[in-house]
């Protein structure tokens, strides 16, 4: 019984590393906030339906956690195919559309602290057409209809990369050693009350 005993005592304080066999659908991340342009926010509520961030919150003042999403573009190289389009946007004074094209690209940065823990890129080369004389502002901010598609299909690619980064797994390790069960919304251990 005593061997018995020890054994699982020494079980509790080597736990197994997490690795590739770990599940990582068991990860759950604790608060984080969510930091971003207008198109990083415009994904919230596909990163906050995922059980791993499940904690993922707008409005998290002081949270040590933060996940910041924003998007960039990079022009396509100016060709006649390009200048033509604006040329023809320009003498049509708006009616015909301006066809933008290039590299746009999604962002994920994770910090704790200030320290950049996890960095995922996803790129894409779009296009998109904008006449000149809407007066409507960009709904898309920036990615177009098609970009939008493209951009929410980012955030399972992401979601995948952050539950398998061995640097995640063991900063919600240490958050769990100082914190225990409070993400979880499991009860804290009973505390024996001396009579």
């Amino acid at each position: 019984m005593l061997a018995l005993i020890a054994a699982v005592s020494r079980a509790d304080d080597n736990p197994p590393p997490a690795g590739p066999a770990a599940e990582p659908s068991a990860l759950v991340l604790p608060t984080v906030a969510l930091r971003g342009d207008g198109a990083g926010i415009e994904l919230y509520d596909a990163l906050h339906a995922s059980p791993l961030l499940a904690h993922l919150s707008k409005e998290a003042p002081g949270s040590p956690i933060q996940l910041l999403v924003y998007h960039t573009v990079r022009p396509a190289h100016v060709d006649a195919k390009n200048v033509f389009s604006g040329l023809a946007a320009v003498a049509t004074l708006g009616l015909s559309p301006v066809v933008m094209s290039g590299e746009h690209s999604m962002h994920y940065e994770l910090y704790v602290n200030g320290q950049q823990v996890l960095r995922r890129e996803y790129t894409a080369n779009l296009s998109r057409k904008e006449y000149l004389n809407s007066k409507a502002a960009d709904a898309t901010h920036g990615l177009g209809p098609d970009g939008e598609v493209w951009a929410k299909s980012t955030v399972d690619l992401f979601l995948k990369d952050l539950a398998h980064d061995p640097a995640v797994r063991a900063m919600n390790e240490e958050y769990q050693l100082y914190f225990g069960n409070a993400v979880s919304g499991a009860a804290p251990p009973a505390v024996p009350t001396q009579h």
